[in-house]
Formats: structure tokens, C-alpha cells, sequence
């Protein structure tokens, strides 16, 4: 099994990685696409165990139609606007020493589930919410 990541920083945090500056646009309001080529990360796999240098490239994109819903919970802390409908495509491949493998780019993967919109959570969601003003929520 090959579990492609960004290893695990001091603080703990996985499966993150910064992306290339320029890797996200969003050409109209209701679309995002990502394009990320050659990002480094490590296959993290169980036979033989360790972690070893790869890369992976992946473009997505996107796309939310219909209206907005706003969701929220006091518990956790969690704000969003999210586009009713939304759809996602694209491709992936990665690769490290010996082994590599690539999605069929003639035929990009569609989803079956796919949200778009935007949120705030635990720390950042106060200071959005809080009057600007009086500190009021």
C-alpha cells in the first residue's frame, strides 16, 4: 500500500502541503481549479516500511452552480456559504523510486460528491463573526 503525503510536521499536522504560489485561480466566482505539478511529498508505505521522496501532480477543478446555503454550529466553531450543487474533475499521478502511476488523462475522473464554497472554523471563525465595532457577536 502507498500512502502519498506530506509527512508529518513538528506540530503533528498531516496530509498537508503548500502548493506553488499561482497552483490555485479562480477564473469566475463559481469556479476553482488547482494545477500542481512535480509537488514533493513522501510515500509513507508498510512493505518495506519507511518513508521514501515523491512527487505528485494533480489538476482539478471546481464548479458551483445554484444558489449559496449558509451553514453554521456553535460546536465546534464553524461558518460557511456553500453553492447548492457543485461538481469536480481532473487528474492525478504520482511517482517515487520503482513505482508511479498516473489517472487516464483522455477521460478525466468526475466526482460523485463535490462541495465548493467558503468557511471559517475554531480560531478564525471569532474575529469574523464579532462586531467590528463593539466586539459583540
Amino acid at each position: 500500500m502507498h500512502d502519498f503525503t506530506g509527512g508529518i510536521t513538528p506540530a503533528g499536522l498531516v496530509w498537508t502541503v503548500r502548493l506553488p504560489d499561482g497552483a490555485l485561480t479562480t477564473p469566475r466566482s463559481n469556479v476553482v481549479m488547482v494545477d500542481a505539478r512535480d509537488v514533493a511529498v513522501v510515500d509513507d508505505r508498510a512493505a518495506p516500511a519507511g518513508e521514501t521522496p515523491a512527487t505528485v501532480s494533480f489538476q482539478m477543478t471546481w464548479t458551483g452552480r445554484g444558489g449559496r446555503r449558509r451553514l453554521a454550529a456553535g460546536s465546534p466553531a464553524f461558518a460557511g456559504q456553500f453553492f447548492r450543487h457543485a461538481r469536480a474533475h481532473g487528474t492525478f499521478s504520482g511517482a517515487e523510486d520503482g513505482f508511479g502511476f498516473a489517472s487516464d488523462a483522455r477521460r478525466r475522473a468526475r466526482s460523485t460528491f463535490a462541495e465548493l464554497g467558503t468557511e471559517q472554523n475554531g480560531l478564525f471563525l471569532a474575529a469574523a463573526t464579532e462586531c467590528a465595532r463593539c466586539g459583540a457577536p
